[in-house]
């Protein structure tokens, strides 16, 4: 993940935030450098199913679903599974989880297996597959804690195409 320059970012307006209402009561705070592009993105995406390997909102995989938000609103073209996923990104600690940053999880400790994606405040948004569709969920459930692999932001590579324009947004 890309973080562009404060100077080139635009001033979050909640009257322009998509389900800015919903994103409050979930516990997300937005600053003034909150993206508001990925949080428009992302209400349209609430409730979208499972779908194994998907990657529409007719039904979507977690890795898809990741995957199509880097591209909708970073212009970032990743794919592959939450483990190449991975692989691609500068590995950060828990502790400096920021805005965009994807999480991953591996539920038996051999590989990993789930990504989400960072928002603030310790709530992260991502596909479940047991009924809720994409959700919001707060890191700190014993559940995420207890599965919980490792965080990462994707960073300047040749293994990444990007738009320098649209990371300005």
């Amino acid at each position: 993940f890309i973080i562009p320059s404060d100077s080139n970012r635009i001033v979050f307006d909640s009257v322009k935030c998509k389900g800015y209402r919903y994103f409050k009561k979930e516990g997300i705070q937005f600053d003034s450098l909150s993206n508001l592009k990925l949080y428009n993105e992302l209400y349209g995406w609430l409730g979208v199913p499972y779908r194994w390997g998907g990657r529409s909102k007719a039904g979507a995989g977690c890795s898809g679903f990741a995957s199509l938000i880097y591209k909708n609103v970073y212009s970032l073209n990743v794919s592959g599974s939450a483990g190449d996923m991975f692989k691609k990104l500068k590995p950060i600690n828990k502790s400096e989880l920021k805005e965009g940053d994807l999480i991953f999880f591996s539920f038996n400790h051999k590989y990993i297996a789930h990504v989400g994606l960072y928002l603030s405040n310790n709530k992260f948004i991502h596909e479940t597959s047991w009924g809720k569709g994409i959700t919001i969920s707060d890191l700190n459930e014993s559940y995420y804690t207890r599965y919980y692999y490792s965080a990462g932001r994707y960073t300047d590579s040749k293994d990444i195409k990007k738009d320098e324009k649209a990371l300005t947004v």
